[in-house]
């Protein structure tokens, strides 16, 4: 019982200091901070519908983190902390399935640290953003999977499939698993598995009058390597199980078909232009998922060794392969603070410059939505590309008019795909900028980890 309450104080401890003190990670969070803010406007002026769900991304995480925002009034704060309970629960996880996958507490304190202190992991735990939720929800499920609670690891697999895509592979998967383990499939857990899906496609229809709206409106991943490795070795080795007719490990068995049923729709995404790029966030599922089949591996190739002093000496080894591998990683942490310091030095002197050349009428043009967030101004002062005309897209003239109906006397400008400012403007993309004309420079901002970032007053 003390190594529990001591693996549930460092996960907590960990996650929430990186939740409260490191800073969002990317423009997808201050988007999903914004979706958090809608949600929690239309709950608290009793006008949400079920069209409000509807977006980009699935809405069960900012659905959550917009009901404690209704008092706490920080949505950015409110996705961050939701993203790091999960990450808490997640390394607790690794060290649960790790322990029934090994049964020795040093190899599931081994898994354990390795999650717990992964830059990676640290980094997007803090981050008010899907992708450790997900992970969390996929190591939940299997964990009762592991322990044929088979309803439970179905509703895991129905809330994963609400916040992330990736999650609708694991709904055909769970049956045949049952089968394989039961010869029998629970009609319950089904129909259970098949509410996201479902559900989703609803909403779709209700907020634009297409079951498939969701999938015509979006273009619809980079793991630790030596993880990854392992997987696959493991699942080779369960493979040659099979068709020697021996004794198959189900718990190794179970974890390999999460992994590559994940795995295999993010490759299918990617070769099929559907995903265009692959990020290093989108390998933390596939990462905690694979730390267990990583230990497993390990105890199996030294469990033979002797003495145990030898054997207790190939274990560290093979933690500080580890660690050196992923020492790139820690890198990433120093420039996303950078990153933040850069949206949020535009943010500051958009809020100062409004409050002392602008009015309650002035409104600001701006696709960096992290500069949205950060200003805590009202949404309804902000307009972006998404939300121009048409028309705006083939004239400038239009733009520009479209610019004075709406009184937006700011631009953010930032160098980035579908920006109508970047676009008709892309002489403001650099330093000095212009101090004449259309435009004049308010500030601009480096980042080391995206495009920089320039603030300008607009003069027409």
């Amino acid at each position: 019982m003390s190594v529990w309450i001591i693996v549930w104080v460092l996960a907590l401890a960990s996650r929430l200091w990186a939740g409260f003190y490191l800073p969002n990670a990317e423009q997808d969070g201050y988007s999903d901070a914004e979706t958090i803010a809608r949600l929690s406007a239309a709950l608290a002026g009793g006008q949400f519908q079920v069209s409000d769900l509807y977006g980009f991304w699935l809405p069960l995480f900012q659905l959550v983190a917009a009901v404690p925002n209704l008092w706490v009034g920080d949505a950015l704060l409110c996705g961050k902390i939701v993203s790091a309970l999960c990450g808490a629960v997640s390394c607790v996880l690794v060290f649960a399935i790790t322990q029934r996958m090994t049964g020795r507490l040093l190899f599931s304190g081994g898994a354990f640290g390795l999650v717990l202190l992964n830059p990676l992991h640290l980094l997007y735990s803090a981050a008010c953003m899907t992708d450790v939720p997900f992970g969390c929800l996929a190591l939940a499920s299997l964990w009762f999977l592991l322990r044929d609670r088979w309803f439970f690891a179905a509703a895991c697999v129905a809330l994963a499939s609400a916040v992330r895509v990736e999650a609708w592979v694991l709904i055909p998967l769970l049956p045949l698993l049952q089968y394989l383990r039961q010869q029998r499939v629970s009609f319950i857990s089904s129909v259970l598995l098949l509410l996201a899906p479902l559900g989703w496609l609803y909403v779709g229809y209700a907020a634009r009058g297409d079951w498939f709206a969701f999938f015509k409106d979006r273009v619809v991943y980079h793991a630790n390597w030596l993880v990854f490795l392992a997987s696959v070795i493991v699942g080779l080795l369960v493979l040659m199980q099979f068709f020697r007719r021996r004794r198959i490990s189900w718990d190794c068995l179970a974890g390999v078909a999460y992994l590559a049923a994940i795995l295999a729709f993010l490759v299918l995404a990617y070769v099929t232009k559907r995903q265009p790029v692959w990020l290093p966030r989108y390998g933390l599922v596939l990462f905690v998922l694979g730390l267990p089949l990583l230990a497993w591996l390990s105890q199996r190739s030294i469990e033979n060794l002797r003495p145990s002093w030898v054997r207790c000496t190939g274990t560290i080894g093979i933690v500080l392969v580890y660690a050196w591998l992923a020492r790139p990683q820690v890198p990433i942490i120093p420039k996303v603070i950078n990153d933040f310091q850069a949206h949020a030095r535009v943010a500051h002197a958009l809020g100062s410059d409004l409050k002392e050349h602008g009015n309650d009428l002035t409104h600001c043009f701006s696709d960096d939505i992290a500069v949205r967030v950060l200003s805590r101004l009202p949404p309804a002062r902000f307009h972006g590309s998404t939300n121009a005309p048409s028309g705006a897209w083939d004239s400038l003239n239009i733009f520009e008019n479209y610019l004075r109906e709406q009184q937006v006397g700011y631009v953010v400008f930032m160098p980035t795909e579908d920006s109508l400012p970047v676009k008709f403007y892309p002489e403001l993309g650099h330093t000095p900028g212009p101090a004449a004309g259309k435009f004049q420079l308010i500030t601009s901002a480096t980042s080391s980890f995206g495009p920089d970032v320039w603030l300008y007053r607009v003069r027409f």
